[in-house]
């Protein structure tokens, strides 16, 4: 199974995307209805809590793969295609309801370049 250390990785990634979930609706409301802004940013926040465990699944597997000596390219880069399909059948659903808004579950995925950096900077502070 996936490593205890990803998960809690995971987990502590979407509570602050859900946390930037709020700014998000909160802005995006001025401009689209509240409910298709808040459905969108939840929608958004799923596919980045599957897309990121799927990432883990992946490092999981390339790492046991390499203890037994095998090279994880072709796990990696199928993986990689698998996970790609995946967010954009995703995101084609996002556009295709009606009752939620694209841009507000696109930005999601997008979170991990404020949420990696961020929580790196405040944990050097920290250590």
């Amino acid at each position: 199974m996936v490593n205890k250390e990803l998960l809690k990785e995971i987990r502590s990634a979407v509570i602050f995307s859900l946390c930037l979930d709020i700014i998000l609706v909160a802005v995006a409301s001025a401009f689209v209805p509240f409910t298709g802004a808040l459905t969108g940013a939840l929608f958004g926040t799923l596919l980045l809590a599957c897309d990121l465990f799927f990432i883990s699944l992946t490092v999981h597997s390339v790492v046991r793969g390499a203890v037994r000596g095998k090279n994880g390219t072709a796990v990696m880069i199928s993986q990689y295609i698998l996970r790609l399909l995946f967010l954009g059948a995703g995101l084609f659903a996002a556009a295709e309801i009606p009752f939620m808004n694209f841009i507000c579950a696109a930005v999601p995925l997008l979170y991990p370049k404020i949420i990696f950096p961020l929580k790196a900077i405040f944990e050097k502070k920290e250590g």
